[in-house]
């Protein structure tokens, strides 16, 4: 009895931790959200938005290379040498990408109509923090250090709210945003780097092959990401400025069951890289991310006044009251494909970022032939991105288990 309650019991711990940290790292990065709305006038705000969309779309190759750190980790064991070719991949990587930032600038200016030269600056030291944090993570979630990675994931939030909301008290302004951002997004990078001291040992050829994996990896977790987000431009592209409003909304309750089970993500995934093709643990897994979204579902429908109370008030968003447990849907399907999409990565399917991409050009052409106007349009868009994910979530989790049963040896092997 004891030898199988021992492990559960072990990983509810690890999960506790971990999601504690996780959801100090969320809410802390809200509380930055909020006094940017508050100390800042609309027009700097947008710009402080458009820049963070930018960081969101640089981290991809942080979550790329914690991805790769992760899933050598757990396959590989390692003296040292692994861990620190991890390292060194994520200064190579955040190098790179403050140098394309840099060169990128003018042009940063230009499309999201900024004119601090100083704002758009910081984006390459912010990007090329959250980068070397990424290399950290891989290395401590890959060693199933769960204590010390729920710590760079709390200082990830405390730093930007800390710093970056305590620039904007101190002066508002766009300058005074990112120069906290910059400061905050240093505050992980420092604590893993204090955490992972003493690594060495590894070679030029093992961080190029470090660099080849996280490039798969980033490509097929960037290819999420874009679909994922997706529904926004089209319903801003295909609805009318009201209901693109309700509509956009209505994704801060999807993002927010998307991110809810990423702490089930953080503790399977080196689980399912040490032992690729287990239907099993995949089953769980999955199951425990959705049973995470019926829950919200469920909030939704029996508390949808304080559902529109919290994206943005009942004046402005009563309308959308009666569909938010539809954006619940969607947001949990997606992190259901999440789910499956980190164990493709951990299976190395070569061929998931097609499928995905596949599934977002049918998607975008659906909705532009069948969209209409109106609350219609919202819920049908909404249902669209829902079966999309669950239909892309079926696809890739049946081919894993194709390619599992294809790579298990034969019995007169």
């Amino acid at each position: 009895m004891n030898s199988v309650t021992e492990p559960r019991l072990s990983f509810l711990r690890s999960a506790t931790v971990v999601a504690v940290g996780m959801a100090i790292m969320n809410v802390a990065a809200y509380g930055f959200t909020l006094i940017g709305t508050h100390r800042l006038v609309p027009e700097q705000f947008g710009a402080i938005t458009a820049l963070l969309g930018l960081l969101l779309i640089g981290n991809v190759a942080s979550l790329g290379l914690q991805a790769t750190g992760a899933r050598r980790l757990a396959t590989h064991a390692d003296d040292g040498s692994l861990a620190h070719a991890m390292l060194q991949a994520g200064r190579r990587t955040a190098v790179g990408l403050t140098v394309v930032c840099l060169l990128a600038t003018p042009l940063f200016m230009w499309l999201l109509h900024i004119d601090s030269i100083v704002a758009v600056v910081l984006l390459a030291p912010t990007l090329a923090g959250l980068t070397l944090m990424g290399s950290q993570l891989g290395v401590l979630q890959g060693s199933q250090r769960w204590t010390e990675l729920a710590a760079v994931y709390t200082s990830v939030g405390i730093g930007r709210l800390v710093l970056g909301g305590g620039a904007l008290l101190i002066h508002p302004s766009l300058d005074s945003a990112m120069i906290g951002l910059a400061l905050g997004a240093a505050v992980p990078a420092v604590l893993g780097s204090v955490l992972l001291r003493g690594a060495a040992g590894g070679t030029r050829p093992l961080v190029k092959e470090v660099l080849r994996e996280t490039a798969h990896g980033t490509h097929v977790l960037l290819a999420f990401f874009v679909i994922a987000n997706a529904d926004v431009l089209l319903a801003r592209g295909l609805l009318d400025g009201q209901h693109s409003g309700y509509y956009a909304a209505g994704v801060i309750v999807a993002k927010a069951c998307l991110f809810l089970p990423q702490f089930v993500i953080v503790i399977v995934f080196p689980s399912l890289a040490n032992s690729p093709g287990d239907t099993v643990k995949l089953r769980r897994a999955i199951l425990a991310v959705a049973g995470l979204g019926v829950c919200t579902v469920v909030g939704t429908l029996v508390l949808p006044d304080l559902v529109v109370a919290v994206i943005g008030g009942p004046e402005k968003y009563a309308t959308l009251g009666p569909f938010t447990w539809m954006f619940a849907i969607a947001g949990s399907a997606y992190a259901v494909l999440q789910m499956v999409v980190y164990a493709a990565i951990a299976q190395q399917e070569k061929r998931a970022a097609l499928l995905i991409w596949a599934g977002l050009i049918v998607l975008a052409v659906t909705a532009a032939i069948v969209l209409s106007n109106g609350m219609t349009g919202v819920k049908t868009l909404v249902a669209l991105t829902s079966g999309c994910a669950l239909l892309l979530a079926v696809a890739l989790a049946a081919g894993l288990h194709r390619q599992a049963g294809r790579e298990q040896p034969s019995p007169e092997a």
